[in-house]
């Protein structure tokens, strides 16, 4: 590595990492402040706010990181086209074409960053911040209006009084598994219901095989009523002090049901993707979303071409607060898109892929664009 492209790779990092910085700063702040509305209630406090803003930094870190990509580039490249070091660079041998090399060197850090993000810390993070949730509301909710609804199709092995399917609506989970307000339905291979049982508590719990050491989950019910309509002349019901029925849901598909999908890793939404398609549900939202976590590293390159074309233009009248400011204007245009293309995909059906590759394409022509238009010929030097 050369001594100019290792000065090109660190001011653009510390530029870039600086930028980033700061917006997290900043919207920990707004997210702060929002929060601060909910002290002593909910058996909220201080520390519990600062700590839940501590975790819920990955997920800001990861959202902005293609913006902050953006306009910390431009930062860097207009601030050496103001001070003619670019001049200097190319006046020393330094082609257009090795510059553009440099760059996408340069972004490797950012792309690694992205993906161990996404697929371990923030998992994680959300994970704890999950967990002191469980006592309050902080950003986020365990409780719905109408609960949480699950089908579980159960496998032939698993099959308990010709049970062939159960909908299951709970209506709070903690983060520990307990359950409150449980009510499932049973229906026999011919999709005639068969049973209704509720509980007012219940555990998702993880058992061990004792014989060949398999895992295997179960609905651990306290003190159900068991509604049985399997006789076809006759209906009981009986109450139990507890029942434990087997489940083919999986640890990662139940802990779905209490992350936003938005902060799931690309491995949970394909595995709860799966689980959505094997019941005969409409999994094309979490599809669309695993699509665009593939598709997300490749966005920091895109932004890092995108703000190229700023090295090429020299100024020395202080015009990189527009460039900045232009680079933020379509930062914000990029995310409308975005957000704009998942809406229409998902009304009109069109592929999870195609959806989640259109605006990426896009503005990977922009940036072409704006590169051929900057250095037509020096590109093919």
């Amino acid at each position: 590595m050369t001594l100019i492209t290792k000065y090109l790779v660190s001011d653009l990092l510390r530029k870039i990492f600086i930028i980033t910085f700061g917006f997290t700063v900043l919207f920990s702040f707004f997210s702060f402040i929002a929060e601060l509305e909910n002290l002593n209630t909910y058996e909220i406090n201080l520390e519990k706010i600062f700590y839940s803003q501590i975790l819920n930094a990955p997920s800001i870190i990861y959202d902005i990181v293609p913006i902050a990509t953006l306009v910390g580039s431009l930062w860097c490249f207009a601030s050496l086209a103001a001070n003619s070091e670019f001049v200097v660079f190319f006046g020393s041998g330094f082609s257009t074409r090795h510059f553009v090399k440099v760059v996408f060197t340069g972004g490797i850090p950012i792309v690694i960053l992205t993906i161990f993000l996404s697929e371990i810390i923030m998992p994680h993070f959300i994970n704890k911040l999950n967990k002191i949730n469980s006592g309050g509301v902080l950003n986020q909710t365990i409780e719905l209006q109408t609960g949480y609804w699950i089908r579980d199709v159960l496998d032939y092995e698993k099959i308990e009084n010709d049970t062939n399917e159960r909908i299951i609506n709970i209506g709070r989970i903690d983060f520990d598994r307990k359950l409150s307000s449980v009510l499932i339905y049973e229906f026999d291979k011919q999709n005639k219901l068969i049973r209704k049982i509720t509980a007012k508590t219940g555990l998702f719990q993880k058992n061990n095989m004792a014989d060949d050491g398999v895992f295997f989950y179960s609905w651990s019910l306290a003190e159900p009523t068991v509604l049985d309509m399997s006789e076809p002349t006759s209906i009981t019901e009986k109450q139990f002090d507890n029942v434990i029925l087997s489940t083919n849901i999986s640890e990662s598909t139940f802990n779905a049901l209490t992350i936003k999908p938005e902060k799931m890793s690309a491995r949970e939404l394909r595995s709860y993707a799966a689980y959505l398609e094997d019941s005969n549900q409409d999994a094309n939202s979490y599809e669309i979303l695993f699509w665009k976590r593939v598709v997300y590293p490749l966005l920091i390159w895109i932004m890092l071409l995108i703000a190229t074309p700023a090295a090429f233009i020299q100024t020395r009248g202080g015009n990189i607060g527009i460039k900045i400011f232009v680079g933020v204007l379509f930062g914000i245009f990029f995310h409308l898109l975005n957000g704009l293309v998942s809406h229409l995909g998902v009304i009109n059906t069109w592929p999870p892929s195609m959806i989640a590759f259109f605006p990426p394409i896009s503005a990977l022509i922009i940036g072409l664009l704006l590169l051929v238009q900057s250095q037509r010929f020096a590109l093919l030097k």
